[in-house]
């Protein structure tokens, strides 16, 4: 039997940015989980507690209808896909999932489950056949489980589940991929153009997270972004935070906090100028709260992703502080999360 678990993850800086090949975006893997285990069975089947499904093969591959657990049945048949290109006959086997990455009540913290059922997915199909698979293949297989499915995003949450820790990272090529995606011998063994994972080195820097109490889907948010962004204004915001992203990974690089905070609040500035431009909603009520308690303690906050509802973040030097501002927070009804940067080193 195989067990392991893929943490979620937060945007620090670059939501909005880094949907554009090129573009870059710096994310931190949490320490909340999806778990999986695979053990051998007599039938294929997938459990969590969002539902149960089964399948067979056909030429190696499994068959699908996509309707429900979309996530999990494209992990499957990626994983199979990558077996039949490797020469690998599967054998049978059953999953289980469990998750940490919502509430209680099954909402959404916004801390990229479904990209994190992916990995997970993916990652213990292949371990129970005997693959160690790369960080990078694994990105990359995780990419092509979400074209499967037509549910592709920046790729950026993959890459902090994957990599986990601090990540800085670069949007890949989308049409490049997509002119290959039936040559799955050129998608893995391909340098795929744009696309930079960098792990930056873990620094003295905490991370507060607040939950707006409302959950958003991230797609649903940035679909809207698809006609604003061919405007020449989405170009210049394009311009300008590339640069600040930039100069945030070379602030943390060098632990300038008085630097990393100018940038989060820089970035905050183009994103409500954002809000202002294409109509829509990302600093939503209890965001601006959040913010503002922040700010009062001297501390920059913004939101985390594509904003409205989900997480907000906030940065300060240590452990003390970040206590404080938490403390703060919930002393006027805010949600604050009992969550921290993870690596897979601890």
């Amino acid at each position: 039997m195989i067990s392991l678990k893929i943490p979620g993850k937060l945007f620090i800086i670059g939501e909005y940015s880094v949907i554009k090949p090129g573009n870059e975006a710096v994310i931190v893997a949490v320490d909340k989980f999806i778990h999986v285990r695979v053990k051998e069975d007599s039938d294929y089947q997938f459990s969590s507690e969002m539902g149960h499904f089964r399948w067979m093969l056909s030429d190696q591959l499994p068959v699908f209808v996509y309707d429900t657990l979309t996530h999990a049945k494209a992990a499957v048949y990626i994983a199979h896909k990558y077996m039949k290109y490797k020469h690998i006959t599967p054998k049978s086997y059953s999953i289980q999932l469990f998750s940490e990455l919502t509430s209680k009540d099954n909402i959404k913290y916004g801390l990229g489950s479904s990209g994190a059922v992916i990995v997970a997915v993916i990652k213990g199909i292949l371990n129970f056949h005997g693959i160690e698979i790369s960080k990078l293949d694994l990105f990359k297989l995780s990419v092509l489980a979400q074209i499967e499915i037509s549910d592709i995003t920046s790729g950026g949450e993959l890459a902090a589940s994957i990599y986990g820790g601090w990540v800085f990272y670069q949007r890949y090529d989308l049409i490049w991929i997509l002119n290959r995606k039936g040559h799955i011998s050129e998608v893995m063994e391909m340098t795929w153009p744009l696309l930079k994972i960098e792990k930056l080195r873990k620094g003295s820097i905490k991370l507060a997270v607040c939950f707006s109490g409302v959950s958003q889907s991230t797609k649903a948010y940035t679909d809207k972004m698809t006609n604003f962004s061919g405007s020449n204004w989405y170009a210049n915001f394009l311009t300008k935070t590339k640069i600040i992203v930039n100069q945030f990974k070379e602030a943390f690089i060098r632990s300038d906090y008085y630097t990393i905070k100018y940038m989060i609040d820089l970035y905050r500035q183009k994103l409500n100028e954002l809000e202002e431009n294409a109509g829509i909603i990302i600093e939503s009520e209890p965001f601006k709260k959040m913010i503002q308690i922040a700010s009062d303690y001297g501390y920059s906050a913004k939101t985390s992703g594509a904003g409205y509802g989900d997480c907000g973040i906030a940065l300060t030097k240590n452990e003390t502080d970040k206590r404080t501002l938490q403390d703060a927070w919930i002393k006027n009804g805010l949600i604050a999360l009992d969550i921290k940067v993870w690596d897979y080193d601890e």
